[in-house]
């Protein structure tokens, strides 16, 4: 991934779509994001075996989404992290896919989503982000949760196998959460 994100840094380069100043920041970015479609494609897989392709694609949408912003559990490779994730999703949608009581699923979304809005957003030692960095961050993570939230609640009445799997999946998020809090992770 790296040798084509230099490929295509190569290519806007000397297209002068970008400037030699942005090189190093604009590869990076590449790296990030083409690695995180991979690891989504790659999640889908497993967890359509489980929940069905929308269940799994709602649930590692969800779990992105919110990740990004709240942060959690970070490995100190990209294995690791991937198998963090792979592990954090096969437990949540195993609980998914048993869960058959509203007020369950309910509990799990609504007691989630009060730690998310209570320790995030999480900050570790790869990310070193300053007090005002996490303070800007925090208000984007709550219009998040909070639409996230709202999905999971418009969900309940209509497709309740969809709305177990954004509660888990914001559960997931959560757990994620806690574990860094307790001092887990790249820290």
């Amino acid at each position: 991934m790296e040798l084509l994100a230099s490929r295509l840094t190569q290519y806007f380069l000397q297209r002068e779509y970008i400037t030699s100043e942005q090189v190093q920041w604009f590869q990076y970015g590449l790296v990030r994001r083409m690695m995180g479609f991979v690891t989504f494609v790659i999640l889908l897989f497993p967890g359509t075996l489980m929940v069905g392709f929308p269940g799994a694609f709602l649930y590692v949408f969800v779990f992105r989404f919110l990740r990004t912003r709240a942060g959690g559990y970070h490995a100190k490779t990209s294995g690791g992290c991937f198998l963090a994730s792979f592990t954090t999703m096969v437990i949540a949608l195993s609980f998914a896919g048993l869960v058959t009581s509203h007020w369950v699923s309910s509990a799990v979304l609504a007691v989630s989503a009060f730690l998310i809005f209570c320790l995030a957003p999480a900050n570790n030692a790869n990310l070193h982000l300053s007090a005002e960095e996490l303070a800007a961050i925090r208000p984007r993570l709550l219009v998040r949760l909070l639409a996230v939230v709202l999905l999971g609640c418009l969900l309940f009445p209509l497709d309740f196998p969809l709305a177990n799997c954004v509660s888990f999946s914001v559960g997931a998020v959560a757990a994620m959460l806690l574990v860094s809090h307790w001092g887990f992770g790249v820290q």
